[in-house]
């Protein structure tokens, strides 16, 4: 637009002119500022949105800080309470190194005497029965002082008469029934840890006195709220640290051991007792194995095995259904007193756990590694005396194959097949330094010669000789390798052959051992 001279326009004309420029310029400047405002706002949202996501990012990193933190608090709680275990058994340790170092250099010195007295006159170095005696009281008095792990060994030791001479069998045996019980305080602890601060409402009475004491555990009688009777078994409070110290020593001391074990694997043995010994601590897994064996006898009349209560158990507690019975060495015993009717009772009793555990082994696949007489009690039935199982916490299981395998080496057994024998060892896992059967196949005989056809367990099987026969086919070719699943099995046919061999039924063992070698060798 030509704008007129300024002379020419009327003074209204040049007021609306102005105002209508002033109106331009507010105009943009209006949309200048407008359009800086909506940049600082979006600017303003992008920063705001930034800083909240950093501080989502801050808010979650410090989360992560402070989880990491507090785990690493938790860790290092743990490893200070693990420390502080380490640290009080460390002295408990090292007095079972120290002292059974001492025993064994005892030994060392006696042996070098007796070898320069027999070199000297020219006579057999004479066995040296007074050092053997006073070694197996010193070693029962530890095991009885130390309690824990060590006992437990010292208990397994004491069924293998392969493994060591008379004497220590004799003293190591007393440890099956000389526990002391642990203080009520004690229990009343554990329980608490177990259990929580009331875990008094869990009973409506609780035996203060316990119905037995062992190794690791003990069992106290007691009623559930809804008066149902029940055995409690808890683990002796800091057992598990104790377990931990002695196992440790075992290992220390494996190296000096071998010298005086020579004839067996020791490091296996070592290895599978350890193992087993740390699952005795688990109680949850006892309740499993318990769990499983009641289903496995739950058709069979002379067979208990005790409900166990998984709702009032724990880790360290295990609460089944109370069994009345009489301990099983007590019954036998008595039969003695009762004429041909004890006699019967006897043999009929005898049966039973022969076949029960020919039945754990071999047809169900489990089965306690610890039958010692303290874990059966006797109790009355309409047919006579039944069996009953009272502890799971030494369990082994066996799949299919290992089944098989075993139940075809008993029968080679059985048919004195010492070719198949040997084949089956090894096809089993054992080897002796030399490649000689001899020795295991000792070992079998000591375990199943009485199950022959047509033999009973009295028919002149020396079990004291053929023990010493294994010592001296043994110490000519030492046992190098046994497999690892063979080490409690070898404690059951032990625990059972002695049992057999102090009471010497009248039973045809072979009779009730074929179902089970049947049903394991059918195919699946």
């Amino acid at each position: 637009m030509t704008r007129e001279p300024a002379h020419d326009r009327s003074p209204e004309d040049l007021v609306a002119e102005s105002a209508e420029r002033v109106a331009e310029i507010a105009t943009g400047l209006l949309r200048n500022v407008g359009h800086h405002v909506r940049a600082l706002v979006e600017d303003a949202a992008d920063d705001s949105r930034d800083v909240a996501r950093e501080a989502e990012a801050f808010y979650d990193s410090a989360g992560e800080l402070f989880d990491n933190a507090r785990d690493r608090l938790e860790e290092a709680r743990d490893q200070l309470s693990e420390a502080g275990d380490v640290l009080r058994a460390a002295p408990r340790a090292a007095r079972i190194v120290r002292e059974c170092l001492a025993l064994l250099a005892r030994h060392r010195i006696g042996n070098a005497v007796a070898a320069a007295r027999s070199e000297l006159t020219g006579q057999p170095a004479p066995t040296n029965e007074a050092l053997h005696r006073h070694t197996a009281r010193r070693l029962r008095i530890l095991c009885e002082d130390l309690r824990g792990g060590v006992l437990k060994l010292g208990q397994f030791v004491s069924t293998r008469g392969d493994l060591l001479p008379e004497p220590y069998l004799v003293e190591l045996s007393k440890l099956q029934d000389r526990v002391a019980p642990i203080p009520a305080e004690a229990v009343a602890s554990r329980l608490q840890i177990e259990l929580g601060p009331d875990w008094g409402n869990a009973f409506a009475s609780f035996e203060p006195e316990p119905l037995a004491a062992a190794s690791l555990a003990q069992v106290h009688g007691a009623t559930l709220a809804d008066g149902t009777p029940v055995a409690v078994k808890l683990l002796v409070p800091g057992i598990e640290a104790t377990v931990e110290a002695d196992l440790a020593a075992l290992r220390l001391l494996e190296p000096s051991l071998r010298e005086r074990l020579h004839r067996i694997d020791l490091e296996t043995l070592v290895a599978e007792l350890s193992r087993s010994v740390l699952l005795e601590l688990d109680l949850e897994d006892e309740a499993r194995a318990a769990i499983d064996l009641r289903a496995a006898f739950a058709e069979d009349p002379d067979v208990i095995v005790p409900e166990v209560y998984t709702d009032a158990s724990s880790r360290g507690v295990l609460v089944m259904e109370r069994i009345e019975g009489e301990r099983l060495i007590d019954f036998l015993d008595g039969c003695r007193a009762r004429g041909s009717q004890g006699v019967r009772d006897r043999d009929r009793l005898f049966e039973i756990l022969i076949r029960s555990f020919c039945e754990q082994v071999l047809v169900h696949g489990i089965f306690q590694g610890d039958p010692h007489p303290g874990n059966f009690l006797v109790v009355p039935g309409p047919d006579g005396p039944r069996l009953a199982l009272i502890d799971f916490g030494c369990i082994e299981r066996y799949d299919a194959d290992t089944r098989a395998r075993y139940a075809a080496l008993a029968l080679a057994t059985l048919a004195r097949d010492e070719a198949r024998m040997v084949e089956l060892f090894e096809e089993i896992g054992f080897r002796s330094r030399d490649g000689d059967a001899q020795g295991l196949q000792a070992y079998a005989e000591l375990f199943l010669s009485a199950f022959r056809e047509g033999v009973s367990a009295d028919d002149g099987f020396d079990h004291a000789a053929q023990i010493e026969r294994i010592r001296e086919l043994t110490d000519a070719d030492p046992i190098a390798e046994i497999p690892p699943h063979f080490v409690l099995l070898g404690r059951v046919f032990a625990s059972l052959g002695g049992l057999l061999a102090r009471y010497q039924p009248q039973i045809q063992l072979s009779g009730i051992l074929r179902p089970g070698l049947a049903s394991a060798l059918r195919p699946s």
